[in-house]
C-alpha cells in the first residue's frame, strides 16, 4: 500500500507540473495531455485540464450516422458546458479514406472517431495516424481492469492491446428474418440462406465495412468460401448503405431476411410502437462484436485536452449506462446493467464465438471484403 501511495503523489508531482505550463503540451510531445490526474471531482489537476480544455474550446469528432449515437455523444456538452463538440456523422468506408488523404496534405483536422474497428481502423494505426489509448485511461473505475468484460485483453481489439479499444459487448447474428413473412419452419438455419427459394429476399447491409462486413466475415469463417462464394453470386442480394433503411425493408417485407444488421436498428420503431415478430438466425456461427461502440485518438489531434477528457468522460460508469440504455447495447463495462439480454455474451462460451473485429482476424475479413468487391454491384 505504501509503494502505491508513493507512485501515486510522483504521478501528481509530474502532473502539477505539466499543468502549470503556459499552454497545452500535444500529445505526440508529452504522451499525455496537460493536467489529467487520476482522480476528479475536487482534485485541482482535474480541474486544470477542464480548465485546458475550455481554452481549446471544441473537440472534433467523427462518429456513427444514427441520431441516438449523436443525441448521445452530445452530451458531453451539457456535462463540460462551455466546450462545443463539432461532430459528423458517417460510415468507416467513407471516413478513413478522407482521413488519409488529409493527412498527406498535412490536414490534422480530427480529435477522435467513435467507430468499431473496421479493417481502414488497423491501417490507420499501421500508418501511424492513431494515439494509443491505454495511457491515457487514468480516472477511478476506467483504468481499473476489473470493470471491463475480459480485463484490458478484451477492452483492447489490436494486438499490442494499446490502441484500438472497444466499449460495447454483444454477440453478432449473421441474419435477421421477419416471421410474419417468412415462417420459422421455413427457415431455420443460416446454411439455409443459400436455397434457391430466398433469391432476391435478402437485403444485405454494404460489406465493405461495418455490421455487413462482420456478417460476411462470420459466414466465411464458420461455413467457408464455398457457401460464401455462393451466397455472393446466386441470391441477388440487395445492398443497403444504412441501418435504418435496411431495418424498414425488413420489417415492411420488402425483403424479409437482413445480413449484417444489428438490433440497435430496430429501435426507432420499436418506440413508435411497433410489434416486430423478428428474430435472429441463431444456430450458429456467432461473432462478438463491439460493432460501432470503438473509440480511435489522433495522433496530432487539435484539441488534446478535450480529447483526453472526452475519451475519459465515456468510459465511466454514468456515461456507459445512458449510452447503453439508449442504444440498447451491452457496454463492456461489467458494473453496468445489461441492456439487451438476447445479445449479452455467456462468459462461459466465449471459445465458441468468433472474435471477428481483433487484429488477429484480419486475414479473414480482408478476404471477406475481396470476395464482396468480386461479387456484389
Amino acid at each position: 500500500m505504501r509503494t502505491f501511495w508513493v507512485w501515486w503523489i510522483a504521478c501528481c508531482g509530474l502532473l502539477a507540473g505539466l499543468a502549470g505550463c503556459g499552454s497545452a503540451e500535444r500529445p505526440e510531445e508529452s504522451g499525455r495531455p496537460a493536467g489529467l490526474s487520476l482522480a476528479a471531482g475536487a482534485n485541482p489537476l482535474w480541474e486544470r485540464t477542464v480548465a485546458a480544455a475550455r481554452q481549446e474550446g471544441k473537440v472534433v469528432i467523427s462518429g456513427p450516422t444514427r441520431a441516438l449515437w449523436r443525441n448521445e455523444i452530445l452530451r458531453f456538452q451539457e456535462d463540460f458546458p462551455g466546450i462545443t463538440v463539432e461532430y459528423a456523422g458517417s460510415n468507416s468506408r467513407d471516413f478513413w479514406p478522407r482521413v488519409f488523404r488529409e493527412r498527406e496534405f498535412g490536414q490534422y483536422l480530427w480529435d477522435l472517431r467513435v467507430g468499431g474497428p473496421d479493417p481502414q481502423v488497423f491501417e490507420a494505426k499501421s500508418r501511424g495516424v492513431l494515439e494509443p489509448i491505454r495511457p491515457w485511461l487514468l480516472l477511478p473505475g476506467v483504468a481499473e481492469e476489473d470493470n471491463w468484460f475480459g480485463g484490458s485483453e478484451g477492452l483492447f481489439f489490436d494486438q499490442e492491446k494499446n490502441t484500438v479499444l472497444g466499449f460495447v459487448n454483444y454477440i453478432s447474428f449473421v441474419a435477421y428474418v421477419n416471421h410474419d413473412v417468412v415462417p420459422e419452419a421455413e427457415l431455420r438455419s443460416v446454411t439455409e440462406l443459400t436455397h434457391p427459394r430466398w433469391r432476391g429476399k435478402i437485403v444485405i447491409q454494404d460489406p465493405r465495412g461495418g455490421a455487413g462486413l462482420t456478417a460476411l466475415q462470420t459466414l466465411l469463417k464458420v461455413y467457408g468460401e464455398e457457401m460464401t462464394r455462393d451466397f455472393l453470386k446466386n441470391q441477388d442480394l440487395v445492398v443497403a448503405n444504412d441501418q435504418r433503411q435496411q431495418a424498414e425493408w425488413l420489417i415492411r417485407g420488402r425483403y424479409p431476411i437482413a445480413v449484417g444488421i444489428t438490433p440497435d436498428a430496430f429501435l426507432a420503431f420499436e418506440d413508435q410502437g411497433m410489434e416486430l415478430n423478428i428474430q435472429p438466425l441463431a444456430d450458429g456461427g456467432v461473432a462478438v462484436s463491439t460493432g460501432t461502440g470503438g473509440i480511435q485518438f489522433f495522433r496530432q489531434a487539435p484539441h488534446p485536452n478535450v480529447a483526453a477528457v472526452f475519451i475519459n468522460w465515456l468510459l465511466t460508469r454514468p456515461v456507459q449506462e445512458r449510452l447503453s440504455a439508449a442504444t440498447r447495447q451491452n457496454s463492456r463495462r461489467v458494473d453496468v446493467p445489461v441492456a439487451h439480454p438476447m445479445t449479452a455474451p455467456d462468459p462461459a462460451r466465449m471459445e465458441q464465438y468468433f472474435p471477428c473485429q481483433v487484429e488477429e482476424a484480419l486475414p479473414v475479413r480482408h478476404r471477406a471484403q475481396e470476395l464482396a468487391a468480386e461479387w456484389l454491384p
